[in-house]
């Protein structure tokens, strides 16, 4: 089955399950992420790192210039900000009357999220952010991927000279 099938099916199921059970939102939209993002049979990519905000990147730039010696970065003071609010996407997806149609791809557009400082989290779809090939972090878990030598050189020749 291809993803946007398997989405669905996901998806309606656990429409049904809720509507016959009284499930709470963020029951149903817990159950929803769970289940995809444990499921051994689709690799799902949970919140794709899109982009980053200039100040995220000056602070990993100023983190590798300062140490050349290390191969990674520390990404304390980071986060991966969401474009879209979850909750909301949950509401979308659950308070209705029937299952939308198509849910993976409105699912998948509000999935985005963007490197930022912790202090930019509630501001970051007002920023103008630099876009990044998502492929540069590969598979990630909700955690904040590490940033590595590599990583960082492959964002560094993405962003030049949009970033300089």
């Amino acid at each position: 089955m291809d993803k946007e099938g398997f989405f669905q099916a996901v998806y309606e199921s656990q429409f049904a399950l809720g509507k016959k059970t009284g499930a709470c939102l963020s029951a149903q939209y817990l159950a929803l992420e769970a289940f995809l993002q444990r499921s051994p049979d689709w690799h799902y990519q949970w919140w794709p790192i899109i982009g980053i905000t200039p100040a995220a990147w000056h602070l990993l730039r100023d983190r590798f210039g300062k140490s050349t010696k290390s191969a990674k970065a520390p990404t304390r003071g980071l986060i991966r900000a969401h474009l879209y609010d979850r909750v909301t996407r949950g509401r979308v997806l659950f308070e209705r009357p029937q299952p939308l149609k198509h849910a993976w791809h409105f699912y998948e557009s509000r999935d985005a999220t963007i490197l930022a400082l912790i202090a930019e989290r509630d501001s970051v779809a007002d920023i103008d952010w630099l876009t990044l090939d998502p492929e540069i972090f590969g598979q990630q878990s909700s955690a904040l991927p590490m940033i590595t030598v590599k990583r960082f050189n492959a964002m560094a020749a993405a962003l030049q000279p949009k970033a300089a």
